[in-house]
């Protein structure tokens, strides 16, 4: 069915460690980083907040690292108890607030997700010259968007063509549903076969065609919804839902 509910979807929150040393002095048994969530799933301009717990009270220091997929780590921004956060270039506050709730405990929101945002974000702490790493948060950022008409189209044939791109979605267990007014449009509508591997994500692209006459009518109402499953754990399968709305255009004499 064509649900619509506020999407955030977090697999296994059970934190996990995955110490690495990046110097040759090593890690002691004693640091433990904890990260979690280890997935989440979003929608584009929602925000998301990820934990970092470490066990050893010295380790005063905690940078959080971004590896975008296919790329290496980038460091977005380390900080200490005693000191401000200081932000790389092409980061800041405003959009990756770090709160250092105690010595053991740091969290970091991340605001207003756009595809670009998705990658794995850890969090690290220094401990005997070298960084102990938490296990990694994988995030997902979904988008539904529809396109507007060719105005070559709409001279040259009398027709208009909404396209529908749904974006990062993961795994690929999706379908489009065209909405004229509320109700479900099949048509004029053309989907792709199959959905398109973007990395570790999935594309898919409908389109929905009809007179012109029904497009400048600025009162219809056109509603691509993505709906999608994925398996969770013991083999249940969880339906979600995201739309994109579009308004008919109005006819004017003189447009600009």
């Amino acid at each position: 069915s064509d649900l619509e509910t506020p999407l955030a979807i977090i697999c296994t929150p059970t934190p996990h460690s995955l110490l690495l040393s990046l110097s040759n002095a090593g890690v002691g048994i004693g640091a433990y980083i904890a990260q979690w969530p280890e997935k989440i799933l979003k929608r584009a301009g929602d925000s998301v907040t990820i934990f970092c717990y470490q066990n050893y009270s010295n380790l005063a220091y905690v940078f959080w690292y971004q590896q975008p997929p296919r790329n290496g780590l980038k460091l977005v921004v380390s900080g200490s108890t005693w000191s401000r956060n200081s932000y790389e270039d092409g980061y800041s506050e405003a959009k990756f607030e770090v709160n250092r709730e105690s010595t053991e405990y740091t969290l970091m929101t991340i605001k207003n997700l756009t595809p670009k945002d998705e990658a794995t974000y850890f969090c690290a702490a220094m401990y005997n010259s070298g960084l102990s790493f938490g296990s990694g948060t994988k995030i997902t950022v979904m988008a539904v968007a529809i396109f507007s008409p060719s105005k070559q189209e709409i001279q040259q044939k009398s027709k208009a063509t909404l396209v529908c791109l749904a974006s990062g979605f993961y795994p690929d267990h999706l379908t489009l549903v065209w909405r004229v007014n509320g109700v479900k449009r099949t048509e004029g509508v053309g989907t792709d076969e199959s959905s398109t591997r973007n990395g570790s994500t999935y594309s898919l692209t409908s389109r929905l065609r009809m007179p012109a006459w029904e497009w400048f009518n600025p009162l219809n109402r056109f509603e691509c919804v993505a709906n999608f499953f994925r398996m969770e754990q013991r083999n249940q399968r969880k339906n979600l839902s995201m739309r994109s709305k579009f308004f008919g255009r109005a006819v004017c004499a003189y447009c600009i």
